[in-house]
């Protein structure tokens, strides 16, 4: 299998949310409200994309959608890593860690100071990744956004 990871293009943005939609619905039962988030989000980011400063990479495998993640621009020099995702049929390929990479790399190269973002407690594969690129949770909550409490971390990398 041949693996690439490769800046978003047209049509990408509807593969993104309806892969992560499939897939915390069927491992989480966040329904409803985790698509109309990621939709935001991917809406966002067309709004506000600035090349050399915000980014998306798509995954691809054998050409087929495999993953993406996004660096956004969360102000005060600050990026944003957001909506990492690796197909459960693409797991194991080395693609979460190369998204992770590519996003990292690009905030350095971007000049911002810090890197953060916001995950899970269950989403253990993204928070081994997150670890060992060098983040650290600064932060946990509990919150109620996909219909039932979990508990939120907000993760930091300084450069």
């Amino acid at each position: 299998m041949a693996a690439t990871l490769r800046p978003f293009a047209y049509g990408d943005m509807a593969r993104i949310v309806l892969a992560q939609t499939e897939y915390y619905d069927r491992a989480f039962g966040w329904r409803g409200r985790m698509e109309r988030l990621l939709l935001e989000v991917c809406s966002d980011f067309l709004d506000h994309h600035v090349p050399g400063r915000t980014q998306c990479w798509v995954a691809d495998v054998d050409g087929a959608f495999a993953g993406s993640i996004f660096c956004c621009d969360a102000g005060d020099n600050v990026a944003q890593l957001r909506l990492l995702h690796v197909d459960d049929k693409a797991r194991g390929m080395g693609l979460g860690s190369a998204l992770v990479a590519a996003c990292v790399n690009f905030v350095r190269n971007a000049g911002y100071v810090e890197i953060m973002l916001w995950t899970h407690a269950v989403l253990l594969p993204a928070r081994r990744l997150y670890a060992a690129a060098g983040f650290v949770v600064t932060e946990t909550h509990s919150h109620d956004e996909f219909g039932k409490p979990e508990p939120g971390e907000i993760w930091r990398l300084k450069l």
